[in-house]
């Protein structure tokens, strides 16, 4: 069972959703979220002419903890330019680094002021659902909502990933949900190639995405909540 974005969910456009804005944000926990989340908005308002940037929050290095051919240092360099790859297939979006290892994500401090200056006024700001089930999901959606609090300017939405995974947690039930899923997303899924497939061999325990999860995400809408 899963999480099927219907009834009060709003099915909107990428223009409908930006409402006039110019810039679209996208906060990630890690690389790969992006796309999972936002790949199809980033997608089409990149096609419209909007400014779009990507933030990633931590590097990846812990998804194969026990790989002795992808020690942290390779891991680090191989999902960064998975992010860049993927952001590239979506269309010209600034993408930016912050480099915290993973859960251990920052919900304050200097992350909240490297995270202002990435964010245009006015923007459409996105970040992960603070119901998700992971720490990092969690800490970045704590970290959203207090620049949010200083920028009234932005508009703060949410994106689920694990929630929508796991229908025993109290989703919201309403919403909004785009009508198209681009078809650059795919492609852009396939370049978090040490997620998605089994690239990385030798940790038999590290993460990788389920092929039926992963289908979940190209093939029903994105969806968006208000946080």
């Amino acid at each position: 069972m899963r999480f099927e974005p219907s009834g009060a969910f709003t099915p909107v456009s990428a223009t409908d959703l930006l409402d006039g804005r110019t810039a679209l944000a996208v906060l990630a926990p890690h690389p790969d979220d992006e796309t999972l989340g936002c790949g199809s908005l980033l997608a089409e308002a990149s096609a419209i002419g909007i400014a779009c940037s990507v933030i990633c929050v931590t590097d990846g290095r812990r998804s194969h903890p026990n790989s002795r051919l992808w020690p942290p240092a390779r891991l680090i360099a191989q999902r960064r330019q998975e992010l860049e790859r993927a952001a590239a297939l979506l269309g010209p979006i600034e993408v930016h680094h912050l480099g915290f290892a993973d859960c251990e994500a920052p919900t304050d401090g200097p992350a909240l002021a490297a995270l202002a200056r990435h964010v245009r006024q006015g923007a459409l700001f996105l970040s992960t659902w603070a119901g998700d089930p992971h720490v990092d999901h969690q800490s970045c959606a704590t970290l959203a909502s207090r620049l949010a609090r200083q920028r009234p300017d932005v508009r703060h939405l949410a994106y689920p990933i694990w929630g929508r995974l796991r229908p025993a947690l109290p989703f919201p039930r309403q919403g909004w949900r785009l009508t198209s899923i681009h078809p650059a997303k795919p492609a852009a899924l396939r370049c978090h190639e040490s997620q998605m497939t089994r690239l990385i061999h030798d940790d038999p325990d590290g993460f990788t995405m389920e092929p039926d999860h992963q289908r979940l995400f190209l093939q029903e809408p994105e969806v968006f909540l208000a946080p």
